[in-house]
């Protein structure tokens, strides 16, 4: 088989995975607050687009973890209460992703009423952990319902990762067209402030955001500054009428897990001019679960660990000698993300010297450095 045939096969493989992770696990008639309204003279509410696949049942989990706790004590030192804050993210969770437009912003724009729904379960396990960077990586463990009722083996895929630095001395900021470009932090602009890194699940940038953690009547958040982020999949695989996110996020933290609440406006950049298009909501749920087995996920870590930490040793590399970047986003028809999965099952726990020259060959072609 030639290695375009074979990457094609392996592209529509993990293609299909992601369809299947990122669809609703609810096939039922919902009502959506924002999804029509007065001037919407059929009352119907728009079907929900994602996919049509449905999740194992789940129990979720009625105690309020130790961590949770752990950030509101007494008399502790403000850099380490946010670090505590950051590190109980960590657990076992069934996530619940929701966005919808709310408004158009621009002249000629029609308003997208379908809201978007989706799921996962996953567990979050902390990968890092000093005084100023603690690391989160997140892995799925799937089990989906067949129209008979029998729940199928556990799908295991490495997920998204978030990376939090306290008082960074630099940020990335998006500038659309898969374009990135490093900007220097004052020591004002740093001070208090922990940047968050979330990484795509090829651990290329996804966005990076500054902000501060809050404590206000009993309740840990953090409220992002404004910051710019290339399209997620499901706008990317929909939309190509604009090309930069912005907004600002918050993650609060509530007795049996987290949230994420997303504000972002939709900008199409044309000819150095940007335009807001619409403007969107998002609210990510991470609800903690008990008795789901998760050891695939620990399973699939020990045996893949050392390659996507090689993964991440190129990256951080290369993030740190250069200050403009660009991604492709394939190469030879294949996105990165899929050759790097098949690499990783490849692996198996391999951390010679001839891994890092791996990485590099693998990922050299998709990135333009400057």
């Amino acid at each position: 088989m030639s290695r375009r045939r074979e990457h094609g096969r392996l592209t529509r493989r993990v293609l299909l995975v992601l369809a299947c992770v990122f669809a609703p696990a609810l096939h039922a008639a919902t009502h959506y607050v924002f999804s029509y309204g007065f001037d919407n003279t059929s009352q119907q509410t728009p079907a929900p687009r994602g996919g049509t696949t449905h999740g194992a049942p789940v129990e979720l989990d009625a105690r309020v973890p130790a961590a949770y706790d752990a950030i509101q004590a007494p008399d502790i030192e403000a850099r380490e209460r946010d670090a505590r804050a950051i590190r109980a993210l960590a657990g076992d969770y069934r996530a619940t992703f929701e966005f919808i437009e709310t408004a158009t912003l621009a002249p000629g724009i029609e308003r997208d009423a379908r809201p978007y729904r989706s799921w996962a379960t996953e567990r979050v396990f902390v990968i890092a952990d000093t005084p100023t960077e603690i690391e989160l990586q997140h892995i799925m463990v799937m089990r989906f319902v067949d129209d008979e009722g029998q729940i199928s083996e556990p799908m295991v895929m490495k997920h998204w990762r978030q990376r939090w630095q306290w008082q960074p001395a630099t940020i990335w900021r998006y500038d659309g067209d898969r374009l990135w470009h490093k900007h220097k932090l004052s020591d004002r602009e740093a001070a208090g402030r922990w940047k968050q890194t979330v990484y795509q699940v090829d651990d290329s940038l996804r966005y990076e955001a500054l902000g501060r953690w809050h404590y206000d009547a009993g309740v840990a958040s953090w409220q992002s500054e404004r910051f710019g982020r290339p399209l997620p999949r499901r706008e990317s695989s929909v939309r190509d009428d604009y090309d930069v996110l912005a907004g600002r996020h918050r993650i609060t933290h509530t007795p049996h897990g987290w949230l994420h609440e997303q504000t972002a406006r939709k900008i199409a950049h044309t000819d150095g001019d940007a335009t807001a298009l619409a403007e969107e909501i998002g609210l990510v749920r991470y609800q903690r679960i008990v008795n789901t087995d998760f050891d695939p996920a620990e399973t699939y870590w020990a045996r893949t660990g050392n390659f996507w930490a090689a993964v991440r040793r190129y990256w951080d590399h290369a993030l740190a000698q250069h200050d403009h970047l660009e991604i492709r986003a394939s190469v030879d028809g294949t996105p990165l993300f899929a050759r790097l999965f098949d690499a990783a099952d490849k692996a198996d726990g391999d951390d010679s010297d001839a891994l890092a020259s791996q990485v590099e060959s693998l990922m050299a072609p998709y990135i333009d450095l400057r």
